[in-house]
């Protein structure tokens, strides 16, 4: 197989892939192969040592976010066609986009809130102290001094409390606040793949490069 059948044979098998991905990955492959025949490989065996059409295809479509690779299988091929089904089918899928939406965003502050409700709990409880004092004094200057010391006595208990659950919530914020993130990197993960390595350093490496995950990039549909 030469470059230009290669090449061919990538495109169809990238099937209805956003056609951005489809040309930065022709384009991609094009420049290997041409560097392998720059070095001096035969170009036969320049594409050869990519691999199966297949195999790339494959890995590619497979690490596709989930949102492209449902409009890619959505789409028609015809621009006028897309627009007309789109809003046709607007009161199906617009709602259950704003649904989809409104259920992330109140996971997301959910999840917060509940770091906002401990840290809440705890400054509560460290203000019994101060709350007792003043009990206290108050108790005191009426002539209640036995309710005053039993004031002062609940208001230092609870500051101790609140002294101990301070390390019980700050733990508990850090896995919070890392859940949110990682939530968050979930639902960015519908819609965009994380990139690792660049171009340059795949070559340097000579490890094939997708380029379909290089950092920074977002997907285009």
């Amino acid at each position: 197989m030469n470059k230009v059948e290669f090449l061919a044979a990538l495109r169809r098998a990238l099937g209805k892939l956003p056609s951005y991905e489809v040309e930065q990955t022709i384009t991609f492959y094009t420049e290997m192969i041409d560097d392998r025949i720059e070095d001096g490989m035969p170009e036969a065996d320049a594409v050869a040592a990519l691999g199966s059409v297949e195999a790339i295809a494959a890995q590619i479509i497979a690490e596709t976010p989930a949102i492209p690779k449902a409009i890619a299988k959505a789409n028609t091929g015809s621009r006028t066609l897309n627009i007309v089904l789109l809003a046709v089918f607007s009161p199906i899928w617009v709602p259950l986009a704003l649904a989809l939406a409104m259920a992330a965003l109140m996971v997301y502050l959910s999840i917060w809130m509940v770091v906002i409700a401990l840290w809440a709990t705890v400054v509560l409880l460290l203000l019994c102290a101060p709350i007792g004092i003043a009990g206290l004094v108050w108790c005191y200057v009426n002539g209640y001094q036995l309710p005053g010391l039993y004031i002062l006595g609940c208001g230092l208990a609870g500051t101790g409390v609140g002294l101990f659950a301070w390390f019980g919530v700050l733990a508990a914020s850090k896995g919070l606040v890392k859940l949110t993130h990682s939530f968050a990197q979930w639902v960015k993960s519908l819609f965009v793949k994380r990139r690792e390595n660049g171009v340059e350093a795949n070559r340097r490496s000579g490890e094939p490069f997708d380029p379909r995950t290089a950092e920074g990039a977002p997907y285009h549909v």
